[in-house]
């Protein structure tokens, strides 16, 4: 298997140099063995590649108001300055940007992914710079139009919280243990996550605390790493961890491991992440342990009856997350059905409905809450 930016020099080359022009999408590389891939449309220019995607969705929840969001419009940029250098880059256009002049927005433009990779080996390589940070396999495939619920699962976006983006460097690379299997690792030394894992109301929430690209809050570098295993076609196995301090003296640690898995059968999809963080607390009212995981059965139907290359997906995901794990309560489940539609693969129609039920730190579980989503999503 190649790695990723292998996969990049050889989508270069079925590109014709000069002008952007269409690329033919049988010869696009796929998502294999846990590396992903960006589908890069054309040429700007002698060396850049461009692409991107964008995704737009209704929601609509119980008690309360409808709305319509533009979550996200992100460009891709990819240059190949040698054949072993590379440069490539995402720029997260959120919630319609920022307003400029004094206006109001509660939207964000950020660079979320900005690395410089040199190839030594194809099992060695080396990259600094913003780095998507592997923890999960989810994180690294958390484009919209890749997957086929409108909402990401509840586990990745609070205890290993998508898109996690980290200023640091280390090394990646694929390998083969037999002639059927494939494995590939990333680890990193990064900036890491800060205090504000620990919120104003001292709860433990990961989310709000990832770091700077700009500067770390103490002197200790965390760590992130990701071993996958493909041991043959349809089944992908990985493992991952982040440890490091994040308070700004530097004593106390916050570690999250998680294990993932991607089983496929035909028709059938089978996928699945958990999540546990342990985190070093002063206050004994604060948690210091959460866990989290998700199931989801993707069905894929119909190929080509409505539109030739199109196809129909069900989707169930089951999601929980337990904020405070040895304590019980401030936990929450939910349940998601969807149906899609793809009239090619790199576009996506989606309908889902969720019900979710709560139950806070001391108290009993709720009622659930419905929220209805109609949303789209494409690579361009």
């Amino acid at each position: 298997m190649r790695t990723l930016w292998n996969c990049f020099f050889t989508l270069a080359l079925l590109i014709t140099a000069g002008g952007l022009e269409a690329q033919d999408d049988d010869k696009r590389p796929g998502v294999e063995g846990g590396i992903y891939d960006k589908p890069f449309m054309g040429r700007l220019g002698k060396k850049a590649l461009i692409g991107g995607y964008i995704d737009h969705e209704f929601e609509w929840t119980e008690g309360k108001n409808s709305t319509f969001d533009q979550h996200r419009f992100i460009p891709f940029i990819y240059s190949e300055v040698t054949e072993r250098l590379h440069v490539s880059a995402e720029i997260e256009f959120e919630h319609g940007g920022l307003v400029k002049g004094g206006g109001s927005s509660d939207g964000e433009i950020k660079l979320e992914y900005a690395v410089m990779d040199f190839t030594f080996t194809e099992g060695f390589n080396y990259r600094g710079g913003v780095i998507l940070s592997p923890l999960g396999r989810f994180n690294l495939l958390h484009d919209t139009p890749l997957n086929d619920l409108t909402e990401r699962p509840t586990v990745n976006r609070q205890i290993m919280p998508s898109t996690l983006s980290e200023a640091g460097m280390g090394f990646f690379g694929t390998f083969y243990p037999s002639e059927l299997s494939v494995a590939t690792y990333e680890l990193y030394l990064v900036n890491g996550f800060n205090e504000n894992v620990i919120n104003s109301s001292k709860q433990l929430r990961i989310r709000s605390g990832r770091g700077s690209q700009k500067t770390d809050n103490n002197h200790n570098k965390a760590v992130v790493g990701r071993l996958s295993l493909s041991p043959y076609l349809g089944i992908d196995l990985g493992a991952s961890f982040h440890t490091g301090a994040y308070d700004d003296a530097g004593d106390n640690g916050l570690t999250i491991v998680g294990l993932d898995a991607k089983f496929t059968r035909g028709i059938f999809e089978l996928q699945g992440e958990y999540a546990r963080a342990a985190v070093d607390v002063s206050d004994p009212a604060t948690a210091d342990s959460q866990q989290g995981a998700y199931g989801q059965v993707n069905v894929h139907f119909a190929h080509d009856a409505l539109l030739p290359q199109s196809v129909w997906t069900g989707v169930v995901r089951w999601d929980w997350v337990d904020f405070d794990a040895d304590r019980g309560g401030d936990s929450e489940i939910g349940l998601t059905f969807g149906l899609n539609f793809r009239p090619v693969e790199d576009a996506v129609f989606k309908v889902d409905y969720n019900n979710t039920w709560k139950s806070p730190a001391g108290g009993t579980r709720g009622d659930a809450t419905g929220r209805f989503f109609f949303s789209v999503a494409s690579y361009f």
